[in-house]
């Protein structure tokens, strides 16, 4: 949640894959003067995509022009951000024309958080867009995998609900459990889809909302997404096992297909599709990361789309990653700014968990993320360990809340005391 310097273009040499420059001076006729270098050079980038941001002068997000408007009604939201969008990529489209550009190349368009898209571009492609003035930042895509996480138990559906209902460890941790249902707000799971019809969640199906990015429905075909919901609004139904914010609405918003594979520009897909229907007081919980090294923390797309997000109201809770490295270097964990938290992992007995990134800075909170049941594939339920297992706790505190977590305790590594995030 700590605020960090305005979002500014990192210029970082990369390899042969693509060679540009700032160039200050003139050039020679035949060459084109480049205003920008591709960010983020490091991690698995995707050769030839690249994710494209605008300036706010330029193509203004519908976020910022609605800013001073509070909608609780969210179609109507949705017709308004609609308007403003086909104005939006009206002109998007006219810049990539005015450089020659096939638009046949775009693969999304950006326009609720961030005004931007995704696009293939040759290395002479790139070049030219790169000088336009109204382009504030090119970022290469990458591959973005979930989060490795340890699977210890599975058990079906018929068995768990069998038994009777338990309270995880990692909710009493947490405070105990509220009632969620009922509450116009929605837990938004920017994840691997949710198992449209557990027993044992509130999920919203209507495919207005329900929406995957990687081609089916938004069922969830990997157990990761249907999981995180679990921990945030299990229901209190006797069964199974109970969520922070108990019944709460959850919405799949599929970025992750069954391997668990996706890209930088998929996600912001995601979070595009979120910023057009969410309404303050609502919660995007974003248990996913990859690697971005040292420009994370000011040159990712993730920067002004997640703090968009927060900045209009809606509260974000991010795993803070499972290379036992520094969040810093991580996307979106290294983000920070209004209503945004970034979640590290401690074990039941508030030990730091084995796996987590650490650094206080980006890091904010910590909550239970080693060995913690909830709801998976087909009905059932398992026990998985990981950050993103820790995040959805804090997604589940803030929905029954209504705001950002308490703190009650610390757990200390590496010198820093991280706080336990509580209801």
């Amino acid at each position: 949640m700590k605020n960090f310097s305005k979002f500014s273009i990192g210029a970082i040499l990369f390899s042969a894959l693509l060679i540009t420059s700032c160039q200050n001076e003139n050039t020679a006729d035949n060459d084109i003067q480049t205003n920008i270098e591709a960010t983020g050079n490091q991690g698995n980038i995707i050769p030839g995509q690249y994710i494209v941001v605008f300036k706010e002068s330029s193509v203004t997000p519908t976020s910022k022009l609605l800013s001073k408007t509070q909608f609780t009604n969210r179609a109507l939201k949705a017709k308004s951000v609609d308007d403003i969008s086909e104005k939006s990529i009206s002109k998007m489209k006219t810049i990539l024309s005015e450089n020659g550009l096939d638009q046949t190349n775009v693969l999304n368009f950006y326009t609720t958080k961030i005004s931007g898209l995704a696009m293939k571009l040759s290395t002479q492609e790139f070049q030219k867009l790169s000088a336009d003035p109204n382009v504030a930042a090119i970022e290469h895509d990458r591959i973005v995998e979930l989060p490795d996480f340890q699977v210890e138990d599975v058990q079906s559906r018929g068995v768990s609900q069998r038994m009777a209902q338990q309270t995880p460890c990692g909710i009493t941790r947490a405070g105990g459990f509220a009632n969620g249902a009922g509450k116009d707000q929605w837990i938004w799971i920017i994840d691997s889809g949710i198992d449209l019809d557990h027993p044992d969640l509130n999920v919203v199906t209507n495919s207005t909302y329900a929406r995957s990015f990687v081609g089916g429905s938004a069922n969830d075909c990997n157990g990761h997404g249907t999981h995180v919901a679990g921990t945030a609004a299990a229901i209190n139904n006797n069964i199974g096992v109970v969520g922070v914010s108990a019944g709460a609405s959850v919405v799949p918003v599929r970025v992750f297909g069954c391997g668990g594979s996706s890209a930088t520009s998929t996600i912001l897909a995601g979070i595009n599709h979120v910023g057009r229907y969410d309404i303050a007081g609502d919660i995007a919980n974003l248990s996913l990361g990859g690697f971005f090294g040292s420009g994370c923390g000011s040159s990712s797309s993730y920067i002004s789309a997640i703090r968009g997000l927060g900045n209009a109201g809606t509260f974000v809770s991010i795993a803070a990653g499972n290379s036992a490295a520094n969040a810093a270097n991580y996307d979106p964990a290294c983000i920070n700014g209004t209503n945004i938290f970034t979640v590290a992992s401690m074990t039941c007995n508030r030990g730091f968990s084995s796996f987590p990134n650490y650094n206080m800075n980006p890091v904010d909170v910590i909550a239970t993320g080693s060995s913690v049941r909830s709801t998976y594939l087909n009905g059932g339920y398992a026990t998985l360990s990981g950050t993103s297992m820790a995040a959805p706790h804090v997604a589940g505190i803030m929905h029954a809340r209504g705001g950002a977590p308490r703190t009650s305790g610390s757990v200390s590594n590496r010198g820093e005391n991280y706080p336990i995030a509580v209801r």
